[in-house]
């Protein structure tokens, strides 16, 4: 069973790869084209010399046009086979648009490449510049040229998620993400602009020039170009019904399956306490649960990400398959003992019982606590404590005590708020924070560093302003660390506040915990200043932290003995700007 799960976990990485490098080939070719357009700019010479002549150049050889083929229909194949084994067509707004543009482009796109690629293949027919502006700036202009406008825009932003979602979590992706984005409105508006003006330029040259609109216009009815030209029009109008046929057909076969589904024998689930339901064989019990209307909680939409759809099976877990690599995986990490499995990856062959662990009526009915609008992002977490309160308070009025506690509070929220973080808890005299948490992970960790330099600074000057009323200076400690995490707000009576839930802030209290076995004040992972784009203090040590309760994770970190060690240069360029 373990060599059977290896295989279907290649297989699907396989098939992220194939549908990932295909999609990357399709878009290098929009850009190309895009570039190629926006060498209008400098007339219908330009783009016909430079545009046709150069960038688009490899694309018109043989391998490029079959290897341009072939990245199409593969991705256009695993689209429709990922829309196939959907179990329902719930997702978030942005996939839905991805699927939507993506169904839509081969319908836009066949007219433009019959009449070009298969024109020029078999019919010898002008594929320049001059015949494709002629026919969509002065033939039809209503029909041709607007169909191809919108066929540059849904085939960028179909592109241009699917690149989003590969890259969102990346460090290196967010410090650049909106010049990627300038680039990616700036590449379909200049290639806009400049077939407009190559198309002013083929207009002008048309009335002007003798002989043009002969050599490069419409042919003439009743002519063999005319006759091939029509057969074209009839060939690409088949391919789109074939082509709409074959997405009613996908659909079609979702539609029988639902009703098979519904009709025929299913597995009945009893959900301990409350109901029973039957649910089509090879869904998920997660998918069950949504199939029949049952709230069921799943923060990561039903990926293996959290734990929050386990279920403990009560009976006929002895006819279940055994958990998958990452099932196990998932379970293993969080400790989970026998008989728990989640429901988003368990597909139940026979009748069972089944018990959700984290109820989705707890929230409401128990405590009033919700966890609201989650989602999972990069983040940075800072850890500030206070040490030896215990020491501060001894031979002091509690409300001394307080004073000088409220003081390092106040000093320590100020810095974070300052630079744009959000503080998640005070416990005591530690206090947790987050950044980034608007979904710039650059941003975010460049904050955290420079609100950690702040904090230093100001607590430092609170030790002077304090020096009458303390016997020894206030020491504390901080950790910074940059990681995934799921965001949201927990709401109470009410009341929400902004929290995250991962290991990102357990390794951050780890790492602020070791800085007085290090003898240190501050450690930052180097995972925070990759991800802020700066570069540590030269004085600064290297070092390695065991994290406990992360399977013995390892995680590279740099000790900082001296604020001025955090930082060469306090104004070196970061996300944020300058550090001081």
């Amino acid at each position: 069973m373990e060599t059977q799960d290896h295989a279907a976990e290649w297989s699907s990485r396989l098939e992220r790869f194939t549908r990932l490098a295909t999609g990357l080939l399709l878009m290098g070719f929009a850009g190309s084209h895009f570039l190629s357009h926006a060498t209008g700019l400098f007339g219908l010479e330009g783009i016909e010399r430079f545009g046709r002549g150069v960038i688009m150049a490899p694309w018109r050889t043989g391998p490029g046009r079959w290897l341009l083929l072939a990245a199409l229909l593969i991705h256009l194949g695993l689209g429709l086979i990922a829309l196939l084994r959907r179990r329902h067509l719930r997702m978030p707004a942005v996939q839905a648009v991805q699927y939507g543009l993506g169904l839509l482009i081969p319908l836009l796109i066949l007219p433009h490449a019959v009449n070009v690629r298969l024109g020029y293949s078999f019919y010898s027919l002008d594929d320049s510049y001059y015949r494709i502006l002629y026919q969509y700036w002065i033939s039809s202009p209503a029909a041709g040229l607007t169909r191809q406008f919108f066929l540059m825009l849904a085939l960028w932003t179909h592109g241009c998620i699917g690149i989003h979602m590969w890259l969102r979590y990346r460090p290196s992706y967010r410090k650049f993400n909106k010049t990627l984005l300038g680039l990616a409105i700036a590449a379909p508006v200049l290639g806009m602009f400049g077939i407009m003006n190559a198309g002013w330029d083929e207009k002008l040259r048309s009335v002007t020039e003798p002989g043009f609109a002969a050599l490069h216009g419409a042919p003439h009815p009743g002519t063999v170009p005319a006759a091939r030209l029509a057969s074209l029009v009839s060939l690409s109008d088949q391919w789109r019904v074939a082509y709409l046929a074959l997405i009613g057909a996908v659909f079609a076969t979702r539609g029988l399956r639902q009703w098979r589904a519904r009709r025929g024998a299913g597995v009945q689930i009893r959900y301990l306490g409350t109901k029973t339901v039957t649910a089509p064989r090879g869904f998920s019990i997660l998918e069950a649960s949504i199939f029949n209307h049952i709230p069921h909680v799943s923060l990561c939409g039903g990926k293996a990400r959290c734990t929050t759809c386990r279920v403990r099976v009560v009976d006929g877990g002895e006819q279940l398959p055994p958990p998958n690599a990452i099932e196990r995986a998932t379970l293993e990490r969080v400790g989970a003992p026998e008989g728990v499995r989640l429901a988003c990856q368990t597909r139940p062959l026979a009748h069972l019982t089944v018990e959700p662990l984290v109820p989705a009526s707890v929230a409401g009915d128990a405590q009033g606590v919700a966890f609201e609008h989650g989602g999972e992002m990069l983040i940075t977490a800072m850890f500030v404590d206070l040490r030896d309160s215990t020491r501060l308070a001894a031979g002091r009025l509690p409300f001394d005590t307080l004073f000088i506690v409220n003081r390092f509070i106040k000093a320590v929220t100020g810095g974070i708020e300052a630079h744009g973080g959000y503080v998640t808890s005070v416990a005591g005299d530690g206090v947790m924070s987050a950044f980034g948490v608007n979904g710039n992970g650059a941003e975010g960790a460049s904050g955290a560093i420079a609100a950690a330099l702040d904090i230093w600074k100001a607590l430092e000057r609170l030790n002077y302003e304090l020096e009458p009323e303390l016997k020894f200076p206030l020491r504390f400690g901080i950790g910074v660390h940059t990681g995934l995490a799921v965001v949201g707000a927990i709401a109470s009576s009410g009341r929400s506040s902004l929290q995250f839930l991962g290991d990102t802030g357990n390794v951050a209290q780890r790492l602020e915990a070791a800085t007085k076995d290090r003898g240190c004040v501050m450690i930052a992972s180097n995972a925070a200043f990759a991800a802020a784009g700066l570069n540590p203090g030269v004085a600064s040590e290297h070092s390695t932290i065991v994290v406990r309760g992360l399977e013995g994770a390892e995680i590279s970190v740099r000790l900082f003995r001296e604020r001025e060690s955090v930082l060469d240069d306090p104004h070196q360029p970061g996300p944020v700007g300058a550090i001081g």
